[in-house]
């Protein structure tokens, strides 16, 4: 499969984690929720120069943006049924595979197949789930 999206040179690897690395390193211990938002857009637009294109479309930067935003929504419901998780083991997994599922259905709106798959990965473009062990969740 040809790699090249039309959207210009992609951040190396290496370029990637520093960048990332650079994001969080003068962050507060507990970074206000506005400090926190700043960070996960700048994750987000890293992660698209990474793996789509430093040229993509700013304009599909702002959808996929405010799909995040809702997807961070049902995020911290499921940070909450992870505090509780002793009663919550089976639902959490449950909903945090759903909401793999949700993030890829939501940004296939956006994207097209192939910057699906370059953005995801193919076979967890075309099935999203996250490693998760149920019997680590129960203690």
């Amino acid at each position: 499969m040809n790699d090249d999206l039309g959207y210009g040179s992609r951040l190396a690897d290496e370029e990637y984690d520093k960048r990332i690395i650079e994001l969080h390193r003068n962050l507060p211990p507990v970074p206000s929720r506005e400090q926190d938002r700043q960070i996960r857009r700048q994750e987000l637009d890293l992660a698209i120069d990474h793996r789509l294109g430093r040229d993509f479309p700013h304009s599909k930067r702002e959808a996929l943006w405010a799909i995040q935003q809702k997807v961070d929504k049902k995020r911290f419901r499921l940070i909450f049924k992870y505090l509780l998780r002793k009663l919550f083991a089976s639902s959490l997994a449950r909903d945090a595979q759903g909401l793999a599922g949700y993030l890829v259905h939501e940004y296939a709106k956006v994207l097209s197949d192939k910057e699906l798959e370059s953005f995801f990965g193919v076979e967890e473009a075309r099935h999203p789930a996250l490693p998760i062990d149920l019997e680590q969740l129960k203690k």
